[in-house]
């Protein structure tokens, strides 16, 4: 939980912050294009830059956004799809029991922080003494 607040609290504040910052020494920097010499051509390169990292903190913070919004529309139409297969089910004669199992594993399956860690089929084997070779 601490770190899903971090996390939102890094992207709400601390990027926008960052992205000011940097766009506006970009900005200052640029302001005085009156490149003379070695040095002139050294701070236009500088503003560049921090306009380069401004614009690239920027899109990073948009497409986190983006595509944690797509993820959370795909979430959505697959427990929609969910609901609808469970809800035929219920009313196929099924135990009780592996209709509840079924649901369990899914529910577990959707709130599964990691790709890497055991998977749903050696969770139930576990669970319900079934050894897996």
């Amino acid at each position: 939980m601490f770190e899903r607040s971090s996390g939102r609290l890094f992207y709400r504040v601390f990027i926008p912050m960052a992205v000011a910052v940097n766009l506006g020494l970009g900005i200052f920097i640029l302001s005085y294009l009156g490149p003379s010499g070695r040095l002139g051509w050294l701070e236009v390169g500088t503003g560049a830059f921090c306009c380069l990292v401004a614009g690239w903190v920027a899109a990073s913070a948009w497409s986190k956004s983006y595509w944690g919004d797509a993820m959370a529309r795909q979430i959505a139409a697959w427990r929609q799809i969910a609901d609808a297969i469970f809800a035929w089910l219920e009313e196929a004669p099924l135990p009780a029991d592996a209709l509840q199992r079924l649901k369990w594993s899914l529910d577990e399956a959707a709130h599964q922080p990691k790709s890497g860690s055991v998977s749903v089929a050696e969770r139930t084997a576990v669970g319900t003494g079934i050894k897996r070779g």
